[in-house]
């Protein structure tokens, strides 16, 4: 082993913090939505097993494929909160200040999360709303009014009721059991799922068979379709984590820095995502990607054990909430300016050029410089994963900008213009002109889905125009890949494959955080 390595790892050793035996936290229990089916799903369980209903039960022979049908009766009932602000649950003063900044709205409060377990913080956040909406198309017409005012806002769903309906379970044409219950599946090894759909909304949009190891829960959800909730640990569900967020192939120190950062990532927002939804995360972009059992998971159990237990510790002894991107373009972003979201010390924004820059990317003109002439970056290092997406391009045809029209809702568009950028060069407002009227479009990833879901919202655009001076089209040159806050993946990478240790990397990412061992 590197001396350094070594002198470096218990260094940070001395800093970990462990709950004496009388307040032990312990590996929280997690339950995950691994998929959704809209009345129809198969499994196989290749080494049998079997399902549990209420007081009904009943075996699953080994690699038959069974399915589950259902049948909705009443569709699930939600509240749509229009939210406008937060602060953490011990921050009397910040609620304070949220308040007063809408104090010409009539504001209420939410509180989201649960009570922590034994050894953990409290990461309960209040959020402040100006609206209650019993129909989405209403807080989304009172959000685009916001917007027009310079404010941001976001939908918050209180989960009030899921669907309820009918589940049957066959084999073949014989039917098993029907109920009025969701069904537990309890396989022997595992379980798999067919044909689950996978980055829904994304280019990469698609199905594959997907295996999983814990108890999956089968039920209506709030989203009117069928859940399929995987109940398995924290530990078991970071080794699915990392190779679904990073490379597999990534060296050491990467690996290791994705597990830190994961795993705080979800203990910081446990409660607060998904609130009374029936689990606690989705597999998907919107909370942490994640594809069940595979191939590598010994490899990467042996690989990130080290950091069992581990996550960033805020300024104030909280869970730094460690999220990241794939590819930060060359600068990470501001967390308060891409979301409606309170600054954290620790998520400012960092430079990720090889050479520090005296460069605001807030300028338009300095950052189309930086976009077209790029200097080199951790995140742009050939032969990394994902260092292709450092600079990318896209071309909107006519057929791809009837729908952006049809998205803005302003008839044909004659201007986009009165662009924000924040510290990383991400664009965080526009203002589009049209035919029959005008919208402010505030908050990147908005902006990205605008366009078709550009792989970021930093980006220079050259607009194709028609003879009645209206766009028609669009050329992009962009920056990174995704939000850009926190960890840039393929910087990791690289600083990883350059020497850097996984916590190195870490504070690289998120100064002033220091790595503490929760159990």
């Amino acid at each position: 082993m590197n001396r350094n390595y070594l002198l470096l790892t218990l260094t940070f050793l001395a800093l970990f913090t462990v709950v004496g035996a009388t307040g032990e936290a312990k590996v929280p229990a997690v339950k995950i939505r691994v998929a959704q089916y809209e009345n129809k799903l198969g499994f196989v369980m290749p080494d049998g097993g079997e399902w549990v209903s209420g007081s009904k039960k009943g075996k699953i022979a080994a690699g038959k494929e069974h399915r589950i049908e259902g049948k909705m009766t009443g569709a699930a009932v939600r509240r749509h909160h229009l939210m406008v602000g937060s602060a953490g649950i011990n921050k009397p003063e910040l609620l304070a200040e949220v308040e007063g900044r809408f104090a010409k709205f009539t504001t209420h409060r939410f509180i989201a999360g649960n009570e922590p377990p034994i050894g953990f913080p409290d990461n309960r956040i209040i959020f402040v709303g100006v609206g209650i909406f019993a129909d989405e198309a209403k807080a989304k017409e009172q959000q685009d009014k916001l917007a027009a005012e310079g404010i941001s806002s976001w939908i918050f769903y209180e989960n009030i009721r899921p669907a309820v309906g009918k589940l049957a379970i066959y084999l073949g044409k014989t039917k098993l059991c029907e109920t009025d219950s969701p069904f537990e599946l309890k396989g022997t090894t595992s379980t798999t799922l067919k044909k689950a759909e996978f980055a829904k909304g994304f280019g990469w949009h698609g199905f594959e068979d997907r295996r999983f190891a814990g108890r999956i829960n089968i039920g209506w959800g709030f989203e009117n379709v069928i859940d399929c909730v995987e109940q398995t640990d924290l530990e078991a569900l970071i080794i699915g984590i990392v190779p679904s967020e990073i490379s597999s192939k990534a060296p050491l120190a990467a690996l290791q820095a994705q597990a830190v950062a994961a795993r705080g990532e979800m203990l910081s927002k446990r409660g607060t995502r998904h609130n009374n939804e029936g689990f606690d995360f989705c597999s998907e972009q919107h909370c942490q990607v994640y594809k069940g059992l595979q191939s590598v998971d010994k490899y990467i159990g042996t690989s990130i054990k080290d950091t069992r237990g581990m996550i960033l510790e805020n300024h104030e002894n909280g869970i730094l909430d460690a999220v990241y991107a794939a590819n930060c373009g060359g600068h990470s972003s501001a967390n308060q300016h891409i979301w409606v979201s309170n600054p954290d010390k620790h998520l400012q924004g960092v430079c990720d050029t090889k050479e520090p820059l005296n460069i605001d990317l807030t300028d338009h003109k300095q950052a189309e410089a930086f976009i077209r002439n790029p200097p080199e970056a951790w995140c742009s290092l050939p032969g990394v994963e994902g260092a292709d997406k450092f600079r990318w391009q896209k071309t909107l045809s006519a057929a791809d900008w009837k729908k952006v029209e049809a998205a803005a809702e302003v008839g044909r568009i004659r201007n986009i213009d009165e662009f924000i950028r924040e510290i990383s060069g991400r664009i965080i407002s526009i203002k589009i002109t049209g035919s029959t009227g005008n919208k402010t479009v505030l908050r990147e990833l908005a902006i990205r889905k605008l366009f078709g879901m550009l792989r970021s919202a930093n980006f220079v655009v050259d607009w194709k125009r028609d003879k009645e001076g209206f766009i028609v089209g669009a050329d992009f040159i962009g920056a990174g890949w995704g939000h850009g806050v926190g960890m840039c993946q393929t910087g990791a990478q690289s600083m990883a494959k350059a020497g850097k240790i996984f916590s190195a990397i870490l504070l690289h990412y998120y100064p002033g955080a220091q790595l503490k061992k929760l159990y």
